[in-house]
C-alpha cells in the first residue's frame, strides 16, 4: 500500500477511464470534496457535459458533470465541498432529473476525506482498476486528443470543421424518448430546487450562468426539452443564458455530442463566456 501510494504521488497518473458510470461519478464527486483552493468556474450537469474533455475547458475550471444525473446534484456537491467559485455554469437540458442524495455520502467514506486529501493513492480516482483501464486506453491510437503544448487557444484554432459521422436511426430513437414531457408538478419541484441553489450561490457573490448544450434539432424541439427550457426561463429570467454552437455539429445519439463536436463546443463556450 505504501509503495503504491508513493508511486501515485510521484507519477500523478492521468485517469481517463472507469469501469462503470458509478465509479466515474464517485471520482468526480470526490474531486469536488477534496478540491484544493477554489476553482474559478464550476460546470454542473449530466453526461452531456461529461463529453467535454476536462483539458478542453479553460484553466482552473472544475467539471462536475455527472453521468445519469442532473445539475442539482453537482450544485449540492459545491455546497458540501465548501467551494466558492467565481462562476457556476449550470446545464439546463436535464433540470428535470432529481437530486441524488447518496452520491455525497458514498464519496465521503469509508476512508476519511482528510486522509485521502493527504494521500493520493487512497483516493477513489486512483484505484488500481481505474489506473489499469486508463493505461490500456492510452495505448489505443487517438484515444485522447489533448490540446498539446500550444495551449487551448491554438488547439481550438486548429480543429477541423468536418463534422463527425452519425447514424440517422439513433437520433430517431432519442426523439422518441424525448417526446414524453415531464410531469408539470415534478418539473416545478426540480426547477424550484434549482432556483434555491442559484439564490444561495448568487448570495455569496458567484455569477450563475445557464447553459443549454446543443443537441440534434429534432431533440431540441421535442416536448421534454421545450418544457424544460420554458420552465427555467420563467423561473430564472434575469440570468445569462448560453447556447454555444460551432458550425455544423453532430451528436452520437441525438443528445450527446460526438468527439470532434464536443471540442468545438468547448471552444465556442469559452468564447461566449468571455464576450
Amino acid at each position: 500500500m505504501a509503495v503504491y501510494a508513493a508511486a501515485i504521488e510521484i507519477s500523478r497518473p492521468r485517469i481517463t477511464l472507469y469501469p462503470d458510470q458509478q465509479a466515474y461519478n464517485l471520482a468526480r464527486a470526490e474531486r469536488a470534496l477534496l478540491a484544493e483552493g477554489h476553482p474559478s468556474t464550476v460546470l454542473v450537469g449530466s453526461s452531456l457535459g461529461v463529453r467535454i474533455p476536462d483539458d478542453w475547458l479553460p484553466e482552473n475550471w472544475l467539471n462536475l458533470s455527472l453521468g445519469g444525473m442532473g445539475p442539482t446534484t453537482g450544485l449540492a456537491l459545491i455546497e458540501a465541498g465548501g467551494l466558492r467559485p467565481r462562476r457556476v455554469v449550470v446545464e439546463i437540458n436535464t433540470v428535470d432529473v432529481r437530486l441524488d442524495g447518496n452520491l455525497q455520502a458514498e464519496a465521503s467514506g469509508p476512508i476519511p476525506l482528510a486522509l485521502r486529501k493527504a494521500v493520493r493513492g487512497l483516493r477513489i480516482e486512483n484505484r488500481p482498476i481505474n489506473l489499469l483501464l486508463s493505461g490500456f486506453g492510452a495505448l489505443r491510437p487517438g484515444s485522447h486528443q489533448s490540446p498539446g503544448p500550444g495551449g487551448l487557444k491554438a488547439a481550438c484554432e486548429a480543429l477541423p470543421r468536418t463534422p463527425d459521422a452519425i447514424a440517422a436511426d439513433v437520433v430517431a430513437r432519442e426523439v422518441e424518448r424525448q417526446i414524453q414531457a415531464p410531469v408539470p408538478a415534478e418539473l416545478d419541484r426540480r426547477v424550484s430546487e434549482l432556483k434555491v441553489a442559484v439564490e444561495k450561490l448568487s448570495g455569496r457573490g458567484a455569477e450563475v450562468v445557464l447553459l443549454e448544450w446543443p443537441v440534434d434539432p429534432l431533440v431540441a424541439a421535442a416536448p421534454r426539452q421545450v418544457a424544460i427550457r420554458a420552465a427555467v426561463r420563467a423561473a430564472l429570467p434575469g440570468l445569462r443564458w448560453l447556447s454555444p454552437a460551432a458550425g455544423e455539429l453532430q451528436t452520437e445519439d441525438g443528445l450527446h455530442l460526438a468527439p470532434l463536436s464536443a471540442r468545438q463546443v468547448a471552444c465556442a463556450l469559452e468564447l461566449e463566456l468571455s464576450a
